[in-house]
């Protein structure tokens, strides 16, 4: 781990309830090269495609899978959700629509001392938005305008050999 990961129970909460999503290709570079993957290998091992939808466009978005590995035995998971998990736990495929209901699951780089194994390069809403620090980002439109412009990321890293390496 290259920098220090946030212990609050704030931060560790967020972490095992909704990962937040990357906010560029840097970003991804940067977490790929912390734990020596490939872009490729990082997107296929660790990375799910959240989406936005309006009426014009769906837009995917990288983000964190969870890790369906580690479980919370406390934790209430909902209804049976194993066909959502194995649609959603492997390669980097797009966000089915259970993936956000799924609890007891954490963000899977989350270590087993619940310290985040990417922390100096971890997706914008991480930094920005969850835990315990002050909200000082507006919002997913700014996300999803980013990742608007860089769908063809998305499409190299989920079926080819990514280009512009």
């Amino acid at each position: 781990m290259s920098e220090l990961s946030c212990k609050c129970e704030k931060c560790i909460e967020c972490c095992w309830h909704n990962p937040g999503w990357f906010g560029s290709m840097k970003e991804i570079i940067g977490a790929a090269k912390i734990i020596n993957k490939t872009i490729r290998e990082f997107c296929q091992e660790y990375l799910i495609q959240e989406w936005w939808a309006d009426n014009k466009e769906n837009i995917s978005i990288p983000a964190p899978r969870r890790n369906f590995e580690r479980d919370e035995k406390t934790k209430y998971k909902g209804p049976p959700w194993d066909d959502e998990i194995k649609r959603n736990g492997k390669g980097f495929v797009r966000a089915t629509w259970g993936h956000n209901l799924i609890t007891g699951y954490p963000c899977i780089f989350l270590d087993e001392n619940n310290l985040c194994i990417i922390y100096k390069n971890r997706p914008i809403e991480c930094k920005k938005t969850f835990g315990c620090r002050k909200n000082k980002f507006k919002g997913r439109e700014k996300l999803v305008n980013y990742w608007r412009k860089h769908q063809d990321f998305i499409e190299e890293a989920k079926n080819d050999e990514l280009k512009w390496r």
